[in-house]
């Protein structure tokens, strides 16, 4: 199959399926907007996140139909990434009839977006509303993906400005009871600082995957960055590593943000991390310093482009306004992903749409043994 028939494939499949067509919607990558895959102009038929059927599809990941019955909108998701939604058209009957036999063809329009983007480029072009700069191309290709969740945890992350971002970067990692995390932030901008994040990135999957604790795995990036770009350049970061039994999260400092936890709707602030010094640096001394999550608890780990964002008249967002509206979305109740995807939507606001330094946010929500779908 080429990736360019899938629209066509798609229409005929609903049709065998009882419906009269169907349109595959795509997130557009600033996550604002839905983008149909055809080969219609991009902006002739978007949908909106906010005031929408198609947005609030995506936004709760929830099946919705039309009042008229007209339609139905079915996420797209793969495992529990969010990529966009598809449009299925009735032929006047109930529309929540069509709900069953469409979740698996939505599931498998999900794997063949994601199977099939590894060699084309056409469902990467359409999500693409600006032209991407090289280092955030670089950049992109190495993180993984956005959302991960399983019966006890939810991990998330976004990352601006998605066609411009260059030295910060994330992961995470799971086996078995552990869940491990990182947020990288390297000196400087553009192509330099993605080198220097890629190379923190790599040597830190190295590190992880060679058996190495929290406190060898930042000798070992330290030392690879050291020798790679000497004392002039460095990388802050934040590792993590929580066990997904008894609740216990271990964290390093490496001269980064602290990172913030939420519980049962109110914020307790910042993890009394040591603040340490940043990797590359050499000769380290670290410290791990625990914390005991309980189910439900949310931590987000960020970078300082977060924070450090300014408004017009030069007013930093700031810790207290991340931790402000933190608590605002948890009172919503919204899902981690759409939690962080509102987050990172206001701090572009802040600084009118024009970010002076990448800003990431990576989310870990903790289900204790309650085995929660944390993901609606």
């Amino acid at each position: 199959m080429r990736p360019e028939d899938l629209p066509r494939l798609v229409d005929e499949a609903a049709h065998s399926l009882g419906a009269s067509g169907c349109r595959i919607y795509l997130i557009a990558r600033d996550q604002r907007a839905l983008v149909p895959l055809t080969d219609e102009l991009l902006d002739a038929d978007c949908h909106g996140l906010d005031g929408t059927l198609a947005g609030r599809s995506y936004r709760n990941t929830e099946v919705i139909a039309s009042a008229d019955g007209g339609r139905l909108w079915v996420p797209l998701l793969d495992g529990t990434e969010r990529l966009g939604v598809l449009e299925v058209l009735t032929n006047g009957g109930d529309a929540g009839l069509l709900r069953e036999p469409f979740l698996p063809l939505a599931a498998l329009i999900a794997e063949l977006v994601v199977s099939k983007g590894q060699y084309t480029d056409t469902f990467e072009r359409v999500r693409r509303a600006l032209p991407m700069g090289v280092a955030a191309e670089m950049l992109w290709r190495q993180l993984p993906p956005l959302t991960f969740a399983a019966d006890r945890f939810v991990v998330t992350a976004q990352l601006e400005p998605w066609n411009a971002v260059g030295g910060d970067a994330f992961d995470y990692s799971i086996d078995g009871d552990i869940l491990r995390l990182a947020v990288f932030d390297g000196m400087g901008h553009g192509l330099a600082a993605t080198l220097l994040a890629s190379v923190a990135l790599a040597a830190y999957r190295n590190a992880r995957r060679a058996g190495m604790d929290l406190v060898l795995t930042a000798k070992a990036v330290d030392a690879v960055l050291s020798a790679q770009f000497g004392p002039e350049s460095f990388v802050t970061a934040v590792l993590a590593e929580l066990d997904l039994t008894s609740g216990t999260l271990r964290t390093l400092c490496a001269a980064h943000p602290a990172p913030l936890l939420v519980r049962e709707g109110r914020s307790l602030g910042e993890l009394n991390v040591e603040p340490g010094v940043p990797l590359g640096f050499g000769d380290r001394e670290d410290t791990i310093v625990t914390a005991s999550l309980q189910p439900g608890d949310r931590i987000l780990l960020f970078s300082d482009g977060v924070i450090e964002a300014r408004s017009e008249a030069g007013e930093f967002f700031g810790t207290d306004r991340l931790i402000d509206l933190l608590v605002r979305e948890e009172s919503h109740q919204q899902p981690p992903p759409e939690t962080l995807r509102r987050l990172i939507v206001a701090v572009l606001d802040h600084q009118q749409g024009a970010l002076q330094d990448d800003a990431t946010l990576l989310m870990l929500e903790w289900a204790g043994d309650s085995h929660a779908v944390l993901l609606h």
